[in-house]
């Protein structure tokens, strides 16, 4: 049955007359004030080249914006490569988006005002904002695959919803032998992997069975770790150049998706110069490298003296005949000029 009129986007997503559909994820544009054109043209360049259905931007946007004219000017920049193409797209926020002068529920207005975009602020009562489930449907209506946005907050000194902790989480979190990252980053917060679980469920209970989906988010959970620990089990492949910088907090969502069963992706931007995949206990998981040219890229150490050779974004195919198998695989903007 089709799905209630709170899940359908403004624009359907619907399966390809082959019965494919295809995503196509890009991330960390970090689009700054200025004349520089680079990621808007490499931006282009990926959509041409692999034609999706639905574009994914996964957060850290706009960058270093000091107005609100300022984050317009970017935002339609960052927008015109899907809505030239009249591409549908949709985002999730990354830790940079969010500013002391311009909030996200803010933003979320403008990035809604475009025709093409297909973001939800999502539920008011959750933390952060654009926590979503976009439908994929067949001709009829009917939910084949569905995509997942969450907001995976910032950091520390720059939560959405604070904390009602009394303790110093410098102090309290990031020990001198942390667990793993070493970095400051917030975590996705109960209320949210709630909102997931519920949902899920209550999806379940209208379909008759669950939805294969995709999830998207910006900073990594915790399990990525698994993944890169464990090459040979978990099928690694891409490169790994940099520290993951998930939280030291294990926000508990990979066990929700785990325990469900209908989450088979899981993928994040946040660590440009990493772009590994693999499947730990039967989720795909991994990175989709950095498609701005505006935030750092390959080391000036990298063995193949090239900074641009990771640039770019990561596809995920979906068939009508197997939704619960998602094919995923880098693209580089590389040779595409």
């Amino acid at each position: 049955m089709p799905l209630p009129h709170e899940f359908t986007p403004k624009r359907p997503l619907k399966l390809r007359e082959d019965g494919g559909f295809r995503i196509l994820m890009m991330s960390d544009a970090h689009q700054k004030p200025g004349d520089d054109v680079r990621t808007i043209r490499a931006m282009g360049a990926l959509i041409d080249r692999t034609k999706p259905d639905l574009v994914m931007l996964g957060g850290d946007n706009v960058a270093a914006c000091a107005s609100e004219a300022d984050f317009e000017a970017q935002l339609a920049r960052i927008a015109s490569p899907m809505e030239e193409r009249g591409v549908s797209w949709a985002h999730v926020y990354g830790n940079h988006d969010q500013t002391p002068v311009l909030s996200k529920r803010w933003q979320q207005e403008k990035y809604e005002e475009y025709p093409h975009c297909v973001s939800k602020l999502g539920p008011t009562d959750l933390p952060g904002a654009g926590n979503y489930f976009l439908p994929v449907v067949d001709g009829d209506g009917e939910p084949v695959f569905g995509v997942w946005g969450l907001d995976s907050q910032q950091d520390w000194k720059t939560q959405t919803v604070p904390l009602s902790y009394e303790g110093d989480l410098y102090w309290d979190v990031m020990m001198p032998m942390p667990i793993q990252s070493y970095s400051d980053y917030d975590f996705i917060r109960f209320e949210q992997v709630m909102w997931y679980w519920n949902t899920s469920v209550r999806l379940e209970k209208l379909c008759g069975r669950k939805i294969p989906s995709l999830m998207v988010f910006h900073i990594p959970l915790y399990e990525f770790n698994a993944v890169l620990r464990n090459a040979g089990r978990t099928h690694l492949k891409g490169e790994y150049n940099e520290r993951l910088s998930n939280s030291e907090i294990n926000s508990g969502l990979f066990a929700a998706a785990f325990q469900r069963g209908d989450v088979k992706a899981i993928f994040a931007g946040h660590d440009h110069i990493n772009t590994f995949d693999g499947v730990y206990c039967g989720i795909h998981m991994g990175f989709d490298g950095s498609i701005g040219y505006q935030g750092y890229g390959a080391r000036d150490n990298d063995p193949g003296h090239d900074r641009e050779r990771l640039r770019g974004g990561r596809i995920f195919d979906i068939s009508r005949d197997d939704p619960w198998d998602v094919k995923t695989d880098m693209v580089f903007v590389g040779g595409l000029d």
